[in-house]
């Protein structure tokens, strides 16, 4: 991004601070309806220290149920691709996962499990799981067939096939997945957080919405905007790392 489109987006953002504050003073519009943006800020230096540690707890079980999500999607993307039979007997109870919403699912993990970090770690995992499994299935499969007829006839394995050929040919698909199931790993735990804690951004959330403290959850709704945006770029940064070949289209 050009210096140019850095500081025109910067002016933006400060031109539209500057009318929000202008317009809700104007207008004298009721902090619980509309805070002003220097309003929110105040709220933030009021507790810092409390909504940074509630960041970190809601930063720590996205980085959990992230970390889950990868190692059950990668690994069922694997099964996918290796068997026709494993994909079409999955794909019916995947899909299901996806339609229902989190939010639906989340009181009965809280019913059977009590709550603690393992609901929010499974709301998030829900999330964050499907990219993973669609994008790495589709790596793994779309691999030239030309390719795999040559490993065949060197007689390599099928293991050195799916280590020389498909997975090289995956990590591409592997990163862009990440980038969608990341962000959506904070949000899933943030919708845990909802219902089932006692600590971090979404908690914090529910106990300011019903205090009427706008203020306060405006900041804790930039902190976790922010924390999504941390998580995209640095899978963005370890895809520029890792998979220096593939050119990232923003």
């Amino acid at each position: 991004m050009s210096t140019f489109r850095v500081t025109r987006a910067w002016l933006v953002l400060g031109a539209g601070l500057v009318l929000w504050e202008i317009v809700v003073r104007w207008l004298a519009v009721p902090p619980y309806v509309l805070p002003a943006p220097s309003a929110i800020v105040d709220s933030f230096l009021d507790h810092p220290a409390l909504f940074l540690s509630g960041m970190w707890v809601t930063a720590k079980m996205s980085l959990i149920g992230f970390g889950v999500a990868i190692v059950i999607g990668v690994a069922l993307a694997v099964l996918m691709a290796r068997s026709a039979i494993f994909e079409e007997l999955s794909y019916p109870f995947l899909n299901i996962i996806r339609v229902m919403p989190t939010v639906a699912i989340a009181p009965l993990l809280i019913i059977w499990f009590g709550r603690t970090g393992l609901p929010i770690v499974i709301c998030s995992c829900l999330i964050a799981v499907f990219p993973i499994i669609v994008d790495v299935t589709h790596g793994l499969t779309s691999v030239e067939r030309d390719l795999i007829n040559m490993m065949k006839l060197s007689n390599a394995s099928e293991f050195s096939i799916l280590t020389r050929i498909r997975i090289p040919n995956c990590l591409p698909y592997l990163f862009s997945s990440f980038r969608v199931a990341a962000p959506g790993a904070v949000v899933g735990t943030l919708l845990g957080e909802f219902i089932g804690s006692k600590t971090g951004l979404g908690y914090l959330i529910t106990v300011y919405s019903a205090q009427l403290n706008t203020a306060a959850v405006f900041v804790l709704a930039l902190l976790s905007c922010l924390l999504g945006i941390l998580f995209f770029n640095i899978c963005v940064w370890a895809e520029r790392l890792l998979v220096p070949w593939k050119t990232v289209v923003r």
